[in-house]
């Protein structure tokens, strides 16, 4: 039955996202479509990480390190070209490893965090006073709050490449990441190679972020790597759930921004962002 409720709404967020790309592809592109429903999917499963992880805290601070190494790249490259895409992302994982390092240290996870969006937060209101005028006019406000409208084949086709890449290290790790997250230290005494799932839990969450957040923008990263795993874990009975439940409801609310940013004419990023925080909403009033 659980199966049954999560294959559910999986194809019902896969049919929303069906009718938006329809719809995009006819009326203005398929890549910004492609984009945005690439990052659905690849936050959607992150979320699940996450939620399996116990780290919500370290998640939501993950989007001012990609803030951060965003504003760094086009300061040093010039612009948001592909240099700078490419810079985001590794400057992006560098900073995750740095707290993923702490953690994997012992130090407490919350600790390890406040250090990363300490840092992140302070650097990142210092570079934006000389990003405007040293980088020949760069448009912040879209790596803030996402443009998706801006988007390309090149970038549409890496964020696709990326959320398949996800994909592909939930299903093969997922299940040992569910064992970290509840118990890390008998995990360790058994004899599984912790470190190993830490780095890939690590470099996934750097990728996404850093790859997403000139797609989506900081702001909304916030929404998508946070609600859709919690909210799947307020009615998932297992874990496959869990995933199914999470990706659905970030697809579905992807799928349904793009289509109310056309009836609507607003912002993509925006629409998605109260499509999904009003599915959490309506879920948390409904556990009750």
């Amino acid at each position: 039955m659980a199966k049954n409720v999560g294959a559910t709404s999986l194809l019902g967020a896969a049919s929303l996202a069906a009718i938006s790309l329809i719809s995009y592809s006819t009326r203005i592109s398929i890549y910004p479509a492609l984009a945005v429903l690439a990052a659905g999917l690849a936050f959607g499963l992150m979320s699940a990480l996450v939620a399996a992880r116990r780290l919500f805290f370290l998640a939501g601070a993950t989007p001012h390190s990609a803030l951060l190494a965003a504003l760094l790249a086009v300061l040093v490259t010039g612009g948001m070209d592909a240099p700078a895409y490419v810079l985001t992302v590794l400057l992006t994982v560098l900073l995750v490893y740095i707290a993923g390092y702490m953690i994997f240290s012992d130090v407490e996870p919350d600790i390890a965090t406040s250090v990363l969006v300490s840092f992140s937060a302070s650097t990142s209101v210092i570079l934006a006073y000389y990003v405007k005028s040293a980088a020949g006019g760069a448009d912040i406000a879209s790596i803030v709050f996402g443009d998706p409208l801006l988007v390309g084949p090149l970038e549409a086709w890496i964020a696709v490449a990326t959320a398949l890449a996800v994909c592909l290290v939930v299903a093969l790790s997922y299940r040992e990441q569910v064992y970290i997250g509840v118990e890390r230290d008998l995990a360790k005494i058994t004899g599984m190679s912790v470190w190993l799932y830490d780095l890939a839990f690590f470099t996934l969450v750097g990728v996404v972020v850093g790859t997403m957040v000139q797609i989506v923008g900081f702001v909304l990263e916030h929404v998508l790597i946070l609600l859709p795993g919690a909210a799947a874990a307020m009615y998932a009975r297992s874990a496959s759930e869990a995933v199914l439940l999470s990706v659905s409801s970030a697809l579905a609310a992807a799928g349904l921004g793009l289509i109310l940013s056309l009836v609507l004419g607003i912002s993509p990023s925006g629409a998605t962002g109260l499509v999904m925080l009003s599915t959490y909403l309506f879920l948390v009033t409904r556990s009750r």
